[in-house]
């Protein structure tokens, strides 16, 4: 038994150092099948698919004339835009490609974009998701194996080896390594320079990233979404520059960049919160299919998630706002008292109504502190749940919290839901007069720096200017 269990474990062992040697074990169905599959795993996770027929015919032409002039022009690539703020791009195995709405307000012309989806294609292209994927498994698969010995050796329980089969799927969006990122900056710019772009667009972009990354972060350095999956730092971006000139020398006109068709094309998107996840105002949420607004109290900080709505105080009192699935004609007092807080002791117990839905209110201590909870009628099937987290010595200030939060937790008119609009992204045409700081002064937003937004968004330094007649993007309602 115990030659058998070695024979298979270095035999696995094997089959793993084949795959991180840079072997692909999976075939190219397979990964047709891969991507398939996870396709709408992605769109739910990432806000689903942004609907506007002529922006996504936009970035399908795009991505299709690059696809055309990649290593593999015979993959059947497919691009999806993801209503989603967030500033990212990514592939999945078969030729599923990915671009945010957040990346395409970022970008400032076609090029750019070009870039983006060039770089994305690439690592299809050179198989790196795949490569990936085949590791982990084979990781998995080993683990497996071994743990198959052990239980028959110990009656121990192959769960946890069994629960590693999972790595394969976590891996397809795990970050890639510094030599694939080279070798898909690399395809990708030869790609946009056989298309007839400007090649060193995809760099003026990975600048564009790291300076939107420092803006939300406050002026320190930090990584921008795209970033979190694809490894940047500045001898890369060096990297793409030279080897941009290299392939603009070769071409014979100079490459195209599309501004004013970008800038046409993204006219209207939304841009920040979309209504289907709720928007941000200040310190005001509102969620129209949900009939909800709120205000969190003065010095709370919004932050909308995909799941939870959260703010925090320098003090360190956190709120909380998110649903939960509820037992049908179950009261908010029960749901309070044997669901939501089943096992513990409540304190200051209440049953209220909230601009008129019945709710029920409570206090429990936590290990760290004291946590106020708040439930309320959310319809047949669901609880609104608001809390107010708080740590020792600060449980006067989750009560006032709490207090003030009540009182500003307003349910809409079908009229009034209907009024929440998101922000939208407006191209506008820079009069005489008119000046970065001027028009800086019309942006809408809850950014503090609003001259720093309008810079950003429209790639613009310090000490640039603004020509009459040129054409800008602006954050409106």
């Amino acid at each position: 038994m115990m030659k058998r269990a070695k024979r298979i474990a270095t035999l696995c062992l094997a089959v793993t150092l084949s795959a991180c040697g840079g072997a692909t074990l999976m075939s190219e169905a397979d990964e047709a099948k891969i991507g398939a599959q996870q396709h709408p795993n992605i769109v739910r996770e990432f806000g689903g698919a942004y609907i506007n027929p002529k922006l996504n015919a936009y970035v399908e032409a795009v991505m299709t004339r690059i696809g055309r002039h990649s290593d593999r022009p015979d993959i059947d690539y497919r691009i999806t835009v993801l209503d989603t703020p967030m500033v990212n791009a990514f592939a999945l195995p078969g030729g599923y490609t990915y671009v945010t709405r957040g990346l395409l307000a970022l970008a400032d012309n076609e090029a750019e974009l070009a870039g983006v989806i060039g770089h994305e294609i690439a690592h299809v292209t050179a198989r790196h998701g795949a490569r990936r994927q085949t590791a982990a498994v084979g990781t998995a698969v080993m683990a497996g194996v071994l743990g198959a010995v052990l239980n028959a050796r110990t009656g121990l329980s192959g769960r946890a080896a069994g629960d590693l089969l999972n790595v394969g799927g976590s891996a397809i969006l795990a970050g890639y390594s510094r030599d694939n990122e080279y070798e898909a900056d690399n395809l990708g710019i030869k790609a946009m320079a056989r298309a007839g772009y400007e090649p060193q667009a995809q760099s003026e972009l990975l600048t564009s990233l790291a300076a939107f990354a420092k803006f939300q972060s406050g002026g320190k350095e930090a990584k921008a979404s795209w970033f979190s999956t694809h490894p940047n730092n500045k001898a890369r971006i060096a990297k793409a520059q030279q080897k941009a000139d290299s392939a603009a020398e070769k071409m014979p006109t100079p490459g195209q960049i599309g501004t004013d068709r970008h800038l046409q094309m993204i006219d209207g998107m939304v841009f920040g919160d979309s209504a289907r996840e709720g928007i941000m105002r200040g310190r005001r949420y509102e969620h129209a299919a949900l009939g909800l607004r709120f205000d969190v109290p003065r010095g709370f900080t919004l932050k909308n998630g995909k799941t939870r709505v959260t703010a925090k105080h320098d003090n360190e009192v956190q709120i909380i706002f998110d649903l939960d699935a509820r037992i049908a004609n179950e009261a908010p007092e029960a749901y309070l008292r044997s669901t939501w807080a089943t096992g513990q002791r409540l304190s200051g117990f209440q049953n209220l109504k909230i601009d008129g839905r019945e709710a029920a209110l409570g206090t429990l201590k936590t290990p760290n502190g004291i946590a106020v909870l708040l439930a309320i009628d959310g319809g047949a099937k669901q609880i609104m749940r608001f809390g107010v987290l708080a740590p020792r010595g600060r449980e006067s200030d989750a009560e006032a919290a709490m207090a003030s939060l009540r009182r500003a937790i307003d349910f809409l008119s079908p009229r009034q839901a209907a009024a929440i609009r998101p922000y939208r992204l407006r191209v506008v045409t820079v009069q005489e007069g008119e000046s970065v700081a001027s028009l800086a002064q019309k942006v809408r937003g809850g950014a503090a720096d609003k001259e720093g937004l309008f810079r950003l968004l429209n790639g613009l330094q310090k000490d640039d200017t603004l020509a009459a007649g040129s054409r800008v993007k602006l954050v409106r309602d």
